[in-house]
């Protein structure tokens, strides 16, 4: 049987061990909650231009709005240079047919009402992709007039980003195994 100072021993060296894990987690525990806060950076990319914006403007605008739907684990930016950036979101735009006249033929707007002021019908899709792997997307009915100044058109880009990002979008359905909501692929 050990005798009282090899327990008094054992006690300070059980203690001195658990003073030392404590230490060691106090010291790293601010940075690991620090890095699991922070927001994950994604590059917008427009893969093709629209009425009134132009391609580089069109990012801008993009990653501008997509902030606008509120969603703090994700900051965003607009793409830099040809290269695709491992974390992005890839924004792509058709321009559904116009309905013009009293007959609902589906023909080009005449050439009047091309531009600005003319609200035109357009498809909207947002890819992301993350750790350069395609994740899902998702698709939106918007309108646009052009411009930078399109409330309407951002509007829909704020709606589209939170149908992909958002706590109930589509990447956090696949995430999680759930079924994704409406108007993701």
């Amino acid at each position: 049987m050990p005798d009282k100072s090899e327990l008094s021993h054992r006690r300070w060296f059980d203690c001195g061990a658990l003073i030392a894990m404590l230490t060691l987690v106090a010291s790293v525990w601010p940075f690991a909650t620090v890095n699991a806060e922070a927001p994950m950076i994604l590059e917008v990319e427009a893969l093709r231009g629209l009425p009134g914006l132009s391609h580089s403007a069109l990012s801008r605008f993009l990653a501008t709005h997509m902030v606008d739907a509120g969603l703090a684990d994700w900051r965003f930016e607009p793409a830099q240079g040809d290269l695709a950036a491992p974390n992005r979101v890839e924004w792509t735009f058709r321009l559904n047919p116009y309905a013009g006249g009293g007959v609902r033929n589906f023909v080009p707007a005449p050439v009047a009402e091309r531009g600005f002021g003319v609200h035109r019908p357009v498809t909207i899709e947002a890819r992301l992709y993350l750790n350069g792997e395609f994740q899902t997307l998702v698709e939106h009915q918007g309108m646009i007039r052009g411009g930078p100044d399109d409330l309407e058109f951002a509007a829909a880009v704020a709606s589209a980003t939170k149908n992909l990002l958002a706590p109930s979008g589509a990447y956090r359905a696949i995430e999680m195994g759930q079924r994704p909501a409406p108007g993701a692929r």
